[in-house]
């Protein structure tokens, strides 16, 4: 089940509409009302508008994730900051929607989300490896006098070794925030070729999306 959490008629058909005929979608109308449904119910996927009265409280929001079991969880009807997403992250979301975004774009995020994966915007990306970075610091002080910067470690060489010349650079470049157009211009590629070596990156390292992609290469870039 479909679960749209919101009092606001153009934020529930747009993702009426974005959910597709196929898919059985509940509609509710307050935080109270999805605090009610949880206990008693499960669903698949929910779609949060933040402008409900309540959902940008933390402690409804823990709530609201500590209840909703396997359920994915979005947040949407907002602006989102990079710190926000990963805030947003941090408490249970597994994407970020502001209205800006297009339906076609929405569409492929339930995509990702559907398949377990987790979708962060290309803002929201270089803060998580800013984020990254700053707590393996934390850890081992150390580690910054000893960073490689011309090549990679024979660790990373090792758990790498199975992508090819170019999807390595790709990978990278994805690590470092890139979005497709970014990494196709720096690459002299068509975007379509970056998306194709995209889907094999993924395939060979086993990773869902582009965020579990910068989490992987977080440990061996």
């Amino acid at each position: 089940m479909f679960v749209i959490a919101t009092s606001n008629e153009k934020f529930a058909a747009r993702w009426m509409k974005v959910s597709g005929s196929k898919v059985t979608v509940r509609m509710i109308g307050s935080i109270a009302a999805l605090l009610d449904f949880l206990s008693a119910n499960s669903a698949k996927l929910i779609v949060l508008d933040m402008n409900l009265p309540g959902a940008r409280n933390s402690e409804v929001l823990k709530k609201i994730a500590s209840m909703k079991d396997q359920a994915r969880l979005i947040f949407g009807g907002i602006s989102f900051t990079p710190a926000a997403e990963l805030a947003s992250l941090a408490i249970g979301a597994v994407a970020c929607c502001p209205p800006t975004l297009g339906e076609s774009e929405c569409r492929k995020i339930l995509s990702v989300v559907s398949k377990k994966g987790v979708w962060l915007s290309s803002a929201g990306i270089p803060a998580l490896m800013a984020r990254l970075h700053e707590s393996a610091v934390h850890t081992n002080p150390e580690s910054q006098k000893n960073e490689e910067t011309d090549s990679f470690t024979a660790a990373e060489t090792n758990s790498l070794s199975c992508l090819t010349r170019r999807e390595l650079e790709i990978a990278r470049l994805v690590n470092k925030g890139c979005s497709n157009k970014a990494v196709a211009k720096e690459l002299d590629i068509a975007e379509r070729t970056v998306k194709a070596h995209l889907s094999s990156i993924f395939e060979k390292l086993d990773v869902k999306d582009r965020l579990q992609l910068v989490v992987f290469m977080s440990g061996h870039d």
